[in-house]
């Protein structure tokens, strides 16, 4: 079954709206790729708000999330997630310093970053940077793909290996806003990671990544 574009950008503007601000012009210019993210975007934000005892703002004088791989960039759209006296920023298609360059000393080459569609990270990263893996809190991929394919599945067990260990810790959203269930994870950092995607064979594929948290939303507006 195809995603309803039409219904994701629907909810997308009604979103923004109850934020004081249109996404009119910048849903109608968007990638099908984009409006999916957004859609994505405005999913995990209400997660978080049903989670967590937090408040969300968005930041920006309009819509324009970026729209390409890069480092922290401010002067784009984001949201500010506070709570508890404490806060995290949830950014667009911003690429994240891994694991294994931080082991090695440093980020020589191409390898020392991956992106990643949407990252929920500790506010104190300095704008122009790329976040490290300690300053991800949960990060989530974007698949509007019409036909779900294990290649997929090999890209996110790889972002998921160079953003923490398999090792056993205590869930770095629970520490930073707390929760109902003190959830404790297979990995350390213990960063939520998610899969979201538009074609229902995805679930077909979750069993072994979920042991790695890896996990999965079927996502369709």
């Amino acid at each position: 079954m195809t995603w309803d574009k039409a219904k994701a950008k629907t909810e997308i503007r009604k979103f923004f709206i109850n934020h004081r601000v249109s996404a009119k012009r910048a849903v109608a210019s968007a990638t099908d790729g984009k409006i999916y993210e957004l859609y994505c975007l405005v999913r995990t934000l209400d997660w978080l708000k049903s989670a967590y005892p937090v408040t969300i703002r968005f930041k920006g004088s309009t819509v324009d999330f970026k729209a390409s791989p890069g480092n922290i960039d401010r002067s784009k759209s984001y949201f500010e997630i506070a709570g508890l006296g404490r806060m995290l920023e949830l950014h667009t298609d911003i690429e994240i310093q891994t694991l294994g360059s931080a082991l090695s000393g440093g980020t020589g080459d191409k390898s020392g970053y991956h992106e990643i569609d949407l990252v929920l990270i500790d506010h104190n990263v300095p704008d122009g940077q790329q976040p490290t893996h300690e300053q991800l809190f949960l990060g989530v991929e974007c698949k509007a793909h019409t036909v779900f394919k294990k290649s997929i599945i090999r890209q996110v067990l790889g972002v998921r290996r160079e953003i923490s260990f398999f090792q056993e810790s205590e869930c770095k959203l629970e520490l930073k806003f707390g929760g109902i269930n003190k959830r404790r994870m297979k990995s350390n950092p213990a960063s939520l990671y998610w899969l979201a995607f538009t074609d229902a064979r995805g679930l077909n594929y979750s069993q072994s990544p979920g042991i790695f948290e890896i996990e999965f939303k079927h996502w369709t507006p």
